[in-house]
């Protein structure tokens, strides 16, 4: 093999080396990035699920105080029917 051949070769090889330093660099870069979001997903989640507690909490407190406001407006209603029948 000719010398310009082998410097050829060996600029080839330099850069692939390079090149897989680099993706490797990156391939570790992306894992941290993934982990980092897996954790942002599971605080996500237990907000979500805090949220979900809340609202059927509120739900419940909404459904009782339209029971308790049905409930005052009847008797309202027959105190004003008494009321104007004397």
């Amino acid at each position: 093999m000719s010398e310009e051949r082998l410097e050829r070769l060996e600029g080839l090889m330099e850069q692939l080396i390079g090149m897989v330093g680099s993706v490797l660099s990156e391939q570790r870069s992306m894992k941290d990035e993934l982990s980092s979001m897996k954790e942002d997903i599971s605080l996500i989640n237990e907000r979500l699920e805090r949220i979900e507690r809340q609202n059927t909490a509120f739900q419940e407190s909404t459904a009782y105080l339209l029971d308790k406001t049905a409930e005052h407006d009847h008797d309202i209603h027959v105190l004003k029917h008494r009321l104007l029948k004397i």
